[in-house]
């Protein structure tokens, strides 16, 4: 969390940070302003002391939401000025703006850089900034960065925000369930008024259109794939693909609201009947999953839950990534993820090494077993995403029937 800074920057030796980058596709950035958007804003902190944010005039009053200590860009650290003693020279010039925030907010010794800015700019800008400080060390993380682990657990106010991400989108998927439900059947095909085949590309064209009525972002393309395709967890459903009867489609769907939080949630649907074969390994997979939401609580390894999940598994004959690494039949990913302004983030239900990783109060995960089978023309994975309260209990954040089978209007 967000209070957990000043001890995280103790024990990492971090004197100080500096956050870079627009607020568009920059998490941290975000995380630290509430999801304002910013264009190139500079957050700062010294160890024990308020973070800053610097910011644009023009964007004053966004600014002025976010309740950070603020500093005028432009009043201050005037870009044409900049720009005018370098000759024109922007690497110069940015250089020389980064230096004298530096100097002015009294950044010392260590300096950990966060944000998104791009690898090759940040190299030169950071390795010339570097070479005018002469006691300040700027350094980088690795993996557990300083601000995943802080963004690992969430407070109330983004379990809200995330609560309201999933009251969304699950009003969102049942309208597309509604939207594919009401049109007719010809054979073994669900067909438009004009007789024409309804396909994967109409359905994501609605899906797009309500996710935008109901202020939700698609961020990289919602996978719905219908047979063979839903038998590799991770690909889109070709679009020109017409839907069929009794045809298992996995729909994994994971938008985001205007202040960056994610949801993420995945429903199999087989419209009109199901086979016999998809119906017992949908069981299957239900099964496991109610055995692990049952189990998710604090203090539980997440690493047990993945583990619960393989000798479930593999007790019913499936090839899984333990007894098959690399497979690309059966059980073939982990358990679930950490959900919050990115997609997958930490923690993981994994039985990967190094993983001792328990449940804490904060942390909001997805719960998503599934079992593929491509070279049989399906595939079929149940998700919700939950978060751990501080009081010991479980929050389901997504709400939405589980039904295989959704019978045609």
């Amino acid at each position: 969390m967000k209070q957990d800074l000043d001890r995280l920057m103790a024990e990492r030796n971090l004197d100080g940070l500096l956050v870079l980058g627009n607020s568009a596709g920059n998490p941290v950035m975000n995380y630290l302003t509430g999801g304002a958007h910013l264009e190139r804003a500079l957050v700062l902190k010294r160890r024990d002391a308020p973070l800053t944010l610097i910011h644009g005039g023009m964007e004053r009053d966004t600014a002025a939401e976010t309740g950070l200590r603020l500093v005028d860009r432009d009043a201050q650290y005037n870009a044409m000025r900049y720009l005018n003693a370098h000759d024109g020279d922007r690497l110069a010039a940015e250089v020389a703006y980064l230096a004298d925030v530096i100097q002015h907010e009294g950044l010392r010794g260590k300096l950990g850089v966060y944000g998104m800015v791009d690898a090759g700019a940040a190299l030169l800008v950071l390795n010339l900034l570097q070479d005018r400080l002469f006691d300040a060390e700027i350094v980088g993380e690795y993996g557990d960065s300083l601000f995943s682990l802080a963004r690992e657990t969430k407070d109330e106010a983004e379990l809200a925000l995330m609560a309201e991400a999933g009251r969304l989108t699950g009003i969102v998927v049942g309208e597309t369930q509604d939207f594919v439900r009401g049109h007719g059947v010809r054979g073994d095909r669900i067909v438009k008024a004009d007789g024409a085949p309804l396909t994967i590309g109409d359905v994501k064209a609605f899906l797009r259109t309500r996710l935008l009525h109901h202020g939700l972002e698609e961020d990289g393309d919602t996978i719905f794939a219908q047979g063979r395709e839903a038998g590799v967890p991770h690909n889109r459903g070709t679009e020109s693909v017409a839907l069929q009867l009794g045809q298992a489609i996995i729909f994994d769907i994971f938008p985001r609201i205007g202040s960056g939080y994610y949801h993420d949630m995945t429903r199999t649907w087989s419209f009109g009947y199901a086979t016999d074969e998809v119906e017992a390994t949908y069981a299957q997979v239900k099964e496991i999953f109610d055995r692990t939401m049952a189990a998710a609580r604090v203090g539980l390894p997440c690493r047990d839950l993945q583990q619960m999940t393989l000798d479930y598994f593999e007790a019913q004959g499936h090839p899984t990534a333990r007894t098959h690494p690399g497979g690309h039949d059966g059980y073939v990913h982990g358990l679930g993820h950490g959900v919050g302004l990115d997609v997958h983030e930490e923690p993981r239900l994994s039985v990967a090494a190094g993983n001792a990783t328990r449940l804490t109060p904060g942390h909001v995960v997805s719960i998503e077993p599934g079992l593929y089978y491509p070279a049989r023309g399906y595939g079929v994975r149940v998700e919700d995403t939950i978060a751990l309260r501080e009081d010991g209990s479980v929050l389901n954040l997504t709400q939405f029937p589980y039904d295989l089978v959704v019978p045609m209007a």
